[in-house]
C-alpha cells in the first residue's frame, strides 16, 4: 500500500471499526462527529483528525459533507510518527493547510493521484509535528510549487522553503529532473496554462498573471518558446479535438 489522497463522502453513520494504516480526515465541507479510542471531537473546517493504525473509532456525518482523506501505511511513517498519533489525536487546520485541502478539493482526483507525491508531505507539514514530516525539504518545496506556481519563485526563495542553499537546489533539480530550478518552474507554469486554456473560459490575460506572467504577451512568447504555439491556438485546437 502506498499512501493515497482521496476526496470521500461517508454515509450519515459508520459503525466503530479499524483499520492497518493511520488516517488523516480533513473536512473540506460540513461536519462529523468523531470518536476515535474514546476520545470525541467534532470536526468542522477548523479541525482534522488523526487515526492511528488499529485505532477503534466511529464517525455520523452531516449530510453533504465531503472530506480530504488521507490513507497512510504504518511503514511510511515511521516508529516516531507512530508515536505522536497515539498522542495527538486532533489537529487545528491553520489557514495554510486550509488553503491546501481547499486547493485539493478545486484540483479534483485525476490531479490528487497524479501530485500526491508532493501534496500529501506539504499537507503533513503545514498540520502536524515534525515526527509526521517523512519527506525532505525538496518535496515540500515541489508541493508549494504546484499549489501557487504564479508566486514570484527565485531561486532563493526556492531554497529558503527547501531549506538548502542555492546550489545544493540546483544540484538536486539537476539530478532529480535534468533542468534547473527556473526551468522545471517554467514547464509547470506551462502545463497550467495548457489545462486552463482546454477546461475553463478564463481570459488569456488572466491565465498569464495568476502564473506570474507579467502581461498577456509574456505568456505568448514562454509558450512559442516551450511548445511552438501560442495561447489562442492552443485553445482552439484542444476544442476542436474535444
Amino acid at each position: 500500500m502506498r499512501p493515497a489522497l482521496e476526496i470521500r463522502t461517508y454515509q450519515r453513520e459508520s459503525p466503530h471499526h479499524h483499520h492497518a494504516f493511520a488516517q488523516l480526515v480533513m473536512p473540506v465541507g460540513g461536519r462529523m462527529e468523531i470518536e476515535v479510542e474514546g476520545r470525541g471531537a467534532c470536526l468542522d473546517l477548523s479541525l482534522a483528525a488523526w487515526v492511528a493504525p488499529n485505532a477503534t473509532h466511529a464517525q455520523v456525518a452531516e449530510d453533504a459533507s465531503r472530506f480530504l482523506v488521507l490513507d497512510c501505511p504504518s511503514h511510511w511513517l515511521g516508529e516516531a510518527a507512530l508515536a505522536t498519533l497515539a498522542q495527538q489525536t486532533y489537529v487545528p487546520i491553520n489557514p495554510t493547510a486550509r488553503r491546501l485541502i481547499e486547493f485539493a478539493d478545486l484540483a479534483g482526483q485525476h490531479a490528487l493521484t497524479a501530485h500526491s507525491t508532493h501534496l500529501i508531505p506539504l499537507l503533513l507539514s503545514t498540520l502536524s509535528t515534525n515526527a509526521l514530516q517523512p519527506a525532505g525539504g525538496m518535496d515540500v518545496l515541489l508541493a508549494r510549487l504546484e499549489a501557487d506556481p504564479g508566486a514570484a519563485w527565485s531561486n532563493e526563495a526556492m531554497a529558503r522553503v527547501a531549506i538548502m542553499s542555492e546550489g545544493q537546489l540546483h544540484r538536486r533539480f539537476l539530478e532529480r529532473f535534468e533542468q534547473t530550478p527556473q526551468a522545471w518552474l517554467a514547464n509547470l507554469r506551462m502545463r497550467h496554462a495548457r489545462r486552463w486554456l482546454a477546461d475553463s473560459n478564463l481570459p488569456v490575460v488572466d491565465i498569464a498573471l495568476r502564473l506570474g506572467f507579467s502581461d498577456q504577451a509574456a505568456l505568448t512568447r514562454a509558450m512559442r518558446r516551450l511548445c511552438d504555439t501560442t495561447p489562442a491556438a492552443w485553445r482552439r485546437n484542444a476544442r476542436r479535438s474535444g
